[in-house]
């Protein structure tokens, strides 16, 4: 892996991790649905037009067409979707730390769905994350909120964990991944509009730290974010990449501490311990990504 791969790398899982505290903050000024609509509007179009006045293809065939909306649909109005519904009823450091078990989840379903082999020590990782899990969900099953916010992540996990897998149908070059970013924002952008204008109530406490929290979400994690994972996905390949998730825990932790000054309890704690560890015995494993271009 070069050293561009690797800087790449850390810098998409800083802004990975980041996300899920800067929606925090936003959704204290904005019902999440009209944020992620106004924010996949804004940053889709940006994406566009700077793709297409730096030359980059506007040109798909009707098949990418249907996998970019499809992922944009899933990953953006589901994922995210519901991510920013449960940050308005847990903290931003236990949307983090669920969303971190990504890994595990798609090598679960390439398993199970697309036949991927997996030995043992990938069987075992699997199990070790999914523990990690459920230790951190047991201390907080009393709390309805939470339990109710936990599992809205989980469900955003699936749908994360299904775009993930459509990813690898979406033709991707070099010369056009800002205009796919760009399509599959708005096609989220698209389905969450009726989601919002019905069930939300639209009012914006419009401010400096809204303003600029709006501004840094549509920027890093909705446009430079997404780039670099389109672009890691393509030069690295979905192994080497997905073990950059490992470090998604200790900057999210360390970003909700130092932004909303969140603290974890030490079944968190331990519970952030035994997911990273699954996901290491996990990327040990390389006979479960054996198969991965489905």
């Amino acid at each position: 892996m070069e050293l561009k791969h690797i800087l790449l790398g850390v810098g998409f899982a800083l802004i990975w991790a980041s996300a899920f505290p800067s929606a925090k903050m936003a959704v204290q000024f904005c019902p999440p649905f009209l944020f992620l609509f106004l924010r996949f509007l804004s940053a889709g179009l940006f994406s566009i037009m700077l793709g297409a006045y730096l030359g980059q293809s506007l040109k798909f065939d009707r098949n990418s067409l249907l996998w970019i909306t499809t992922f944009g649909l899933i990953q953006n109005g589901l994922y995210l979707g519901l991510i920013f519904l449960a940050l308005t009823k847990i903290d931003a450091n236990v949307s983090v730390i669920i969303a971190s078990i990504l890994p595990l989840t798609v090598a679960f379903f390439s398993w199970i769905f697309f036949k991927a082999k997996m030995s043992f020590l990938g069987l075992f990782g699997l199990v070790v994350g999914l523990a990690g899990v459920l230790l951190i969900m047991l201390q907080r099953v009393e709390k309805e909120i939470e339990l109710l916010g936990i599992t809205l992540c989980l469900l955003g996990l699936l749908a994360t964990t299904f775009s993930t897998l459509i990813i690898t149908k979406i033709k991707i070059n070099k010369n056009n991944i800002l205009i796919i970013v760009g399509l599959q924002m708005l096609a989220g952008s698209l389905f969450l509009l009726p989601l919002s204008y019905f069930f939300e109530i639209w009012n914006i406490s419009f401010n400096v730290t809204f303003l600029f929290t709006f501004i840094y979400i549509a920027a890093f994690p909705g446009i430079i974010g997404p780039v670099i994972w389109f672009y890691l996905q393509k030069e690295i390949g979905a192994v080497k990449y997905s073990s950059f998730h490992f470090l998604v825990p200790f900057f999210g932790i360390g970003i909700s501490y130092f932004l909303l000054g969140e603290t974890l309890t030490l079944n968190d704690m331990i519970g952030v311990m035994v997911i990273i560890f699954g996901l290491y015995l996990l990327n040990r494993d390389k006979k479960v990504f054996k198969n991965q271009d489905f």
